[in-house]
């Protein structure tokens, strides 16, 4: 069995208030790394993740999956997490044993109750979190309202590495502000696009808005920022290096936009967690409790030794405790 070393492993929970799109986003994610065929469908019960005859009978999340990919040579391990708060506890698990937490938000109906109970939650555990706005596909999306939301409620680090350029029951277009690019998608659900330079408009904003993602990250680190001043600008290779850094520090908190149904912005999505999310090792130690003593104690993470953390556990009629 091929395996991966602590810096090639993104183990995240995707987290958010309920019907946000949580359990679509990971199927798309699934069928963006070819690990399946098509996308299922929570209605019809065919989704991967939701495989309990419960979850399928009411359509809804009652624990947390445990998925698997691969993307750019990155291991991703995927928690995808209930949304209703009578399963908070199966979410709020999930967000202490990941690296980082993609916070989804409906495009319609912007930041609930559950948003701020797993945004404290990965703030408490200090990872890093990404907002996802999906369901830019609705008839009422509202995506800059969302924005300004969530800006309103997390502060000015907020900021949009991608813009829907066709919100909407068309949408399929999205600005990428790290590449000044129009990525134009497919909209069968395997996420397939193809790309091109941004121009009138669209360019200006993309050309505005990257200026100002230069800013962000610049100030996250007073080289950066030094340089920033005398020069103007960064090479590449210090503003990718400062993006995981600033996103580690979060002092910079990414913004996406997708439509998890059609599969529209998720392949863009999944390059930012391969690039820049973030890896056991930028946790490096871990709060823990010993067993014998009770006292609380740090794990380092990341060294020769293997760790391991249990965070869930199952009771089956036959085989009792997993």
């Amino acid at each position: 069995m091929a395996t991966s070393s602590a810096g090639d492993l993104r183990n995240f929970a995707i987290v958010g208030h309920a019907s946000s799109g949580k359990t679509t986003l990971s199927e798309a994610m699934l069928a963006c790394a070819g690990v399946i065929g098509r996308m299922g469908n929570i209605a019809q019960g065919s989704t991967v993740s939701d495989f309990h005859v419960s979850e399928k009978q009411h359509q809804i999340s009652t624990q947390t999956s445990l998925l698997h990919s691969t993307w750019m040579g990155k291991k991703l391990n995927i928690l995808d997490t209930p949304g209703y708060l009578d399963f908070i506890s199966e979410a709020l698990a999930a967000v202490r044993v990941a690296d980082f937490a993609l916070v989804v938000v409906h495009a319609q109906h912007g930041i609930g109750v559950g948003t701020e109970r797993v945004w404290n939650c990965a703030t408490d555990c200090g990872i890093p979190k990404v907002i996802v706005v999906n369901a830019v596909d609705k008839q009422n999306a509202h995506f800059d309202e969302v924005l300004a939301d969530a800006r309103a409620h997390y502060g000015p680090r907020v900021f949009p590495l991608n813009v829907p350029i066709n919100p909407g029951p068309t949408f399929n277009q999205v600005l990428d502000v790290l590449r000044n690019e129009v990525v134009t998608y497919e909209t069968d659900g395997h996420g397939k696009f193809r790309e091109e330079p941004a121009s009138g408009e669209w360019k200006d904003r993309a050309t505005q808005l990257h200026r100002e993602l230069i800013e962000l990250i610049a100030e996250s680190d007073d080289t950066l920022l030094n340089k920033f001043f005398e020069q103007g600008s960064l090479s590449e290779e210090e503003f990718r290096a400062g993006i995981h850094a600033a996103v580690q520090a979060q002092m910079f908190i990414p913004l996406f936009c997708t439509s998890a149904a059609s599969n529209v912005g998720v392949g863009r999505l999944l390059d930012f967690i391969a690039k820049y999310g973030s890896s056991p090792l930028d946790r490096d130690k871990v709060d823990a409790e010993d067993a014998r003593s009770g006292a609380q104690v740090q794990v380092k993470v990341g060294g020769t030794e293997p760790v391991l953390q249990v965070f869930k556990t199952m009771n089956e009629e036959h085989f009792g405790e997993l």
